[in-house]
C-alpha cells in the first residue's frame, strides 16, 4: 500500500498564500489601513498609516485609536463605538466622511474616513481606511486665493466701465446739498427766518448727504480686497441693488427694465459681493450689446426650483454666433474693443465655486440670455 506523498516545498498551503497576498495588499496600499478591536485598541496598523500618521506600527499596536484623533473626537470615539454595538446606530460606522487626524508630533491634517465593521466568529472588529488630503486641502485653498485676486482686478475693471455714470450718481446729491446749502444761506441773508423753509432745507441737505455716504460705501465694498464671506442673502435684493447702481447707464442708453422677482425664495447662502459683482457684469454687457439697437429691454427673472434658486439676465441685442457660447467664458476672449476678457469668466468661477452653473443661450427672435443657477442650502447667518 502506497503511503500518501508528502507535501514538498514548491506546493505552498492556501492558507498561506491568502495571508502572503493580504499583507501585500495591506503593506503597499497607498491609503492607511487600521484595524481595531471593539474596545477601540489598535489591532493592525499598514505602513501607510506609519507615512501618515508618523507612529511606527509597534508604538500604536494595543493602544487605543483615539491618540489618533484630536479633542473632542478623542473623547467621544469610544462612546460612538458602545452606541454602535448596544444600539446598531451608524453614526460613524459604514460612512465616509471628512475629518481632522492627529499625528505623532500633534499637529492636526484634513483626512478622509470610512470604518466599516468587520464580523468574525467570535468578536466583531472595525477596519478604518484613511487618506491624508493635506495637499488637496491646500490646492483648494490657494484656488480660492487665485479666484479672489481675479474676481479684485475684475472688479476694478467693471468699476473702471462704471466710472461716469458713477460719477453722475455722485453729482446728483452733492448738486442738492449745494443747492439746498444756499437756500439756507439766502434764506438768513433775507432776514426773514422762516423755520419750517430752514428745517425742510436742512433735512434735504442730510438725506442727500446719507444718499452720496451710501453711494461711497457701496462702492468701497466693491472694490474691496478681501476674502471671500458667505452669509445668508436675498438675491432680489441684490439684483434691486445692482439696478439701481446701473441706474444711470441704463437712463443714459434709453434702456427698459422688465423684472420678474420670485416672492417665495428662501435666503441662499453666498458671498454678497461676489453675485453682486456677477450680476454687475451681466447687466453691463447687455447694456453694451444693445448700443444702437432700436428696442433695448434688459429682463432680470428670477424662479425656485426644488434644488436651485436660478437667476436669468437677457437682453434684445444682437446676440452671439452658437459657435462661441462657451468660447465665451474662456479668459481673454472678449467681443468688446475695449474689454479685458476676464469679466465672464470669473462670473462662471465665481457660480461654480458656490454649487451653481452659468450657461449662455442665444434667444430665437435675437438677444442674448444668461443663466446661473445657486444651489438651496443652509440661509444661516455667518461663514
Amino acid at each position: 500500500m502506497k503511503r500518501a506523498a508528502e507535501p514538498t516545498e514548491s506546493q505552498s498551503d492556501p492558507l498561506q498564500e491568502r495571508d502572503a497576498r493580504l499583507r501585500a495588499v495591506l503593506n503597499t496600499a497607498v491609503d492607511g489601513i487600521i484595524t481595531i478591536e471593539s474596545d477601540g485598541s489598535i489591532e493592525s496598523f499598514n505602513p501607510a498609516a506609519e507615512r501618515i500618521f508618523g507612529y511606527s506600527a509597534e508604538e500604536v499596536m494595543g493602544r487605543n485609536v483615539a491618540v489618533l484623533m484630536p479633542p473632542p473626537h478623542r473623547e467621544q470615539h469610544g462612546n460612538y463605538i458602545d452606541n454602535y454595538l448596544r444600539t446598531g446606530d451608524t453614526k460613524i460606522i459604514g460612512r465616509g466622511r471628512e475629518v481632522t487626524g492627529r499625528r505623532k508630533g500633534g499637529g492636526l491634517f484634513p483626512m478622509e474616513l470610512a470604518i466599516s465593521e468587520v464580523q468574525l466568529t467570535d468578536r466583531v472588529m472595525f477596519t478604518g481606511i484613511v487618506r491624508d488630503i493635506s495637499t488637496r486641502r491646500r490646492a483648494e485653498l490657494e484656488a480660492r486665493r487665485n479666484l479672489n485676486e481675479h474676481a479684485h482686478a475684475s472688479r476694478l475693471a467693471v468699476l473702471g466701465e462704471m466710472v461716469s455714470g458713477i460719477a453722475h450718481e455722485l453729482n446728483q446729491p452733492l448738486a442738492a446739498i449745494v443747492s439746498f446749502a444756499d437756500a439756507c444761506q439766502r434764506i438768513l441773508g433775507s432776514g426773514q427766518h422762516d423755520l419750517t423753509l430752514l428745517q425742510d432745507a436742512l433735512q434735504q441737505i442730510s438725506e442727500q448727504g446719507r444718499r452720496a455716504g451710501s453711494i461711497v460705501n457701496q462702492l468701497k465694498d466693491f472694490v474691496k480686497k478681501r476674502e471671500a464671506t458667505r452669509s445668508a442673502i436675498d438675491i432680489n435684493d441684490i439684483m434691486r441693488n445692482v439696478l439701481d447702481i446701473l441706474r444711470y447707464e441704463i437712463r443714459n442708453n434709453d434702456i427698459k427694465t422688465s423684472v420678474d422677482f420670485a416672492s417665495d425664495l428662501p435666503k441662499l447662502r453666498a458671498d454678497r459681493v461676489q453675485i453682486e459683482q456677477v450680476l454687475l457684469n451681466l447687466v453691463q454687457n447687455a447694456i453694451d450689446a444693445m448700443a444702437g439697437r432700436e428696442t433695448r429691454v434688459v429682463s432680470l427673472y428670477t424662479q425656485l426650483d426644488a434644488e436651485n434658486v436660478t437667476v436669468t439676465v437677457s437682453d434684445t441685442g444682437p446676440g452671439f454666433g452658437s459657435d462661441i457660447s462657451e468660447q465665451m467664458f474662456d479668459a481673454f476672449f472678449t467681443t468688446k474693443t475695449k474689454g479685458t476678457g476676464l469679466g465672464l469668466s470669473i462670473s462662471r468661477s465665481i457660480i461654480e465655486a458656490h454649487g451653481g452653473a452659468l450657461i449662455a443661450r442665444q434667444q430665437t427672435e435675437g438677444g442674448a440670455v444668461f443663466k446661473f443657477t445657486l444651489p438651496l442650502g443652509d440661509g444661516g447667518d455667518g461663514d
